[in-house]
C-alpha cells in the first residue's frame, strides 16, 4: 500500500482532467479506425479521426496518422478514472478503472494476380551464315568430284539445301505466352475494441485531524 497526501492526490486528478476530455473520444476513434482497416471508411470520417489524433486532416491515412493514433491509444490506456465512491464508517472507498483499447488479430485473405510465363519449344530460324557455308562447302566438293564448274554449282545448291534443312530441325526453349494466376495468403489486421478493466482502489479517512489516502488492490 502507498500513502498519498490528500492535497497532492487532488492535484493529480485536476491535472488529468484535460486528458479525460481527449480520451472520451476514443470509442469514436476506434470505430473509425476499424472502418479504415476494413477499407470502408469515408474521406470525411478519416479526416475526423485525423483531427482527433492531432495530425493534418487531409483524408489520407498514412504512417504519420497511424503513429499518432497508436500514441493516443497508448496514452489513454494508461489513465484510470474513478467510479462511484462508497462511504463505510466514515472512510470513503473509490474504485478506479481503465477504459482500454484492446486489439484483436483478425485474419483476412490478401490476393493478387501474377503473370506466370509459359515455356515451349520453338523452331530456330535458319542462320544465313550456315546456309552460305553449306553452299560454299557443297560447291567445293562438287567441283572437286566433277572437275567442272557446273558440278560446283550443283554442289552449292545441294549443300545449301542440306544446311537449311539442318537448321529447320533445331529448336530452342523460350517464353511462348503468359498465364494469369491468382495467389492468396492469409494476413492479419488489428481490429480495436473497447473494454473497461479494474485498475486500483483508494480509501480516504481522517486520522488525528489529517486526511489520509491509501491506495490498494482488491482481490479480483
Amino acid at each position: 500500500m502507498k500513502k498519498i497526501n490528500g492535497l497532492f492526490f487532488s492535484l493529480i486528478l485536476i491535472s488529468t482532467a484535460p486528458f479525460a476530455d481527449e480520451c472520451s473520444q476514443i470509442p469514436d476513434a476506434n470505430s473509425i479506425y476499424k472502418s479504415i482497416t476494413e477499407s470502408t471508411a469515408t474521406n470525411l470520417s478519416i479526416r475526423r479521426l485525423q483531427q482527433i489524433v492531432g495530425v493534418t486532416a487531409d483524408g489520407i491515412w498514412g504512417k504519420q496518422s497511424n503513429t499518432a493514433y497508436n500514441n493516443l491509444i497508448s496514452k489513454c490506456n494508461s489513465y484510470s478514472y474513478p467510479s462511484i465512491s462508497l462511504v463505510i464508517n466514515g472512510a470513503k472507498i473509490t474504485d478506479y478503472y481503465k477504459n482500454q483499447t484492446v486489439f484483436e488479430q483478425i485474419p483476412f485473405q490478401s490476393c493478387s494476380n501474377e503473370k506466370i510465363p509459359i515455356y515451349g519449344e520453338v523452331k530456330v530460324k535458319p542462320e544465313v551464315g550456315s546456309v552460305v557455308g553449306g553452299a560454299v562447302l557443297g560447291g567445293i566438293i562438287g567441283k572437286t568430284v566433277t572437275k567442272k564448274d557446273k558440278g560446283a554449282a550443283v554442289g552449292a545448291i545441294i549443300g545449301g539445301a542440306i544446311a537449311n534443312e539442318t537448321q529447320k530441325s533445331k529448336t530452342k526453349t523460350e517464353i511462348i505466352g503468359y498465364e494469369n494466376l491468382q495467389r492468396c495468403e492469409t494476413k492479419f489486421k488489428n481490429s480495436p475494441r473497447n473494454e473497461t478493466v479494474y485498475s486500483y482502489s483508494t480509501i480516504t479517512f481522517v486520522l488525528d485531524g489529517q486526511e489520509q489516502t491509501i491506495e490498494f488492490q482488491k482481490n479480483q
